[in-house]
């Protein structure tokens, strides 16, 4: 295969608002810039985000209404069959593939990119997995990802990558009639951790803005009552957030477990400080670079005293470029992406 290119097939449920979501655009974008021969494939189609993929870009959308209708599924091989590489983003997306190619005995190499978010409190074994569709190539977006696939789910040490996260910077800037001093860009579940940001206003003079997607309803609720008479807005609606940042004082990370986090690159892009919880691969890249962004307990009057600092301390804009084009440049990501689909 290395002698020439591969035919590669890059597939995903669909392309709502999420960090995930993100990667797979940039992913495909920087694939095409550098002339890969590659096409995406839609489970069920190809949602909000699909027109930030370039337009020349060839998709299909197999507008999957069930997971086990067997018509769907041989609609699905007969055009898995025409791949070297299916690059599969998400775990139940790739299960899927998986039980689709042991089916119609298709001989693709098939990758399992894991974009899981709670691999620090959740290390079970999805469903499947152990069996004859455990994967074979496995991409973590974490080092915590890749050392599960290798110490509990088993895939050979040599067939197990670490491909951290980038974004592809946005040069566009927008102004906001209504500006906050805080923004928490996080879709609004539990595991997010979402409420502890309320805490934080509720014992200070911040305001602050939630910008993400409800994934659980609940949950939104709870915290819909929790805001009520605070200087909080949870905004749902903005698909790329980069061009907004600049309208903040700090950007905030309040999660108990992420693989990336996407976001942290997002506020280093735009120059925006942050205060994060230390967790996922990207905050142990940046740390020795910003250690006072990071704090690794959830006690609101530590992270207030270290939002007051920081909103007073003038911010490095040189040092966070320079660490933003060497750790999250879209140059290295494609190279270490390429050493994948050539191994």
């Amino acid at each position: 295969m290395n002698a020439q290119k591969i035919k590669i097939l890059q597939v995903i449920d669909t392309l709502n608002i999420g960090g995930g979501e993100r990667v797979f655009v940039d992913m495909c974008n920087i694939l095409k810039e550098n002339k890969e021969d590659f096409e995406v494939f839609y489970l069920l189609e190809s949602g909000k985000l699909h027109k930030e993929l370039d337009t020349e870009i060839i998709f299909y959308e197999l507008k999957r209404k069930g997971k086990w209708n067997f018509s769907k599924m041989h609609q699905a091989s007969l055009l898995l069959k025409k791949y070297d590489i299916i690059h599969c983003h998400f775990r139940h997306v790739y299960r899927y593939i998986a039980l689709v190619c042991f089916i119609f005995r298709i001989k693709s190499k098939i990758i399992l990119h894991d974009h899981y978010g709670s691999i620090d409190v959740n290390k079970k074994i999805p469903f499947l997995f152990n069996t004859f569709l455990k994967p074979k190539l496995y991409i973590g977006v974490s080092k915590s990802l890749s050392d599960w696939a290798i110490n509990c789910l088993k895939v050979n040490n040599k067939n197990v990558f670490t491909l951290q996260n980038i974004i592809l910077r946005s040069d566009i800037i927008e102004k906001l009639e209504d500006q906050t001093d805080l923004v928490l860009v996080s879709n609004i579940k539990p595991v997010k951790n979402n409420e502890f940001a309320i805490d934080i206003i509720k014992k200070s003079n911040f305001s602050l803005s939630i910008i993400g997607k409800n994934q659980d309803q609940e949950y939104f609720n709870k915290l819909v009552t929790k805001q009520s008479d605070l200087s909080i807005e949870i905004i749902q609606n903005i698909e790329n957030v980069q061009p907004i940042l600049s309208n903040f004082k700090l950007g905030l990370h309040t999660s108990f477990s992420e693989s990336g986090p996407l976001v942290l690159i997002e506020y280093l892009a735009q120059g925006l400080p942050f205060l994060a919880h230390e967790t996922g691969e990207v905050a142990k890249t940046l740390k020795p670079y910003f250690p006072e962004y990071f704090i690794d307990n959830f006690v609101v009057e530590e992270w207030i005293d270290r939002i007051v600092k920081l909103i007073n301390t003038p911010k490095n804009t040189t040092l966070m470029n320079t660490v933003f084009e060497k750790h999250f440049g879209k140059t290295d990501y494609y190279n270490r992406l390429k050493n994948i689909y050539y191994v």
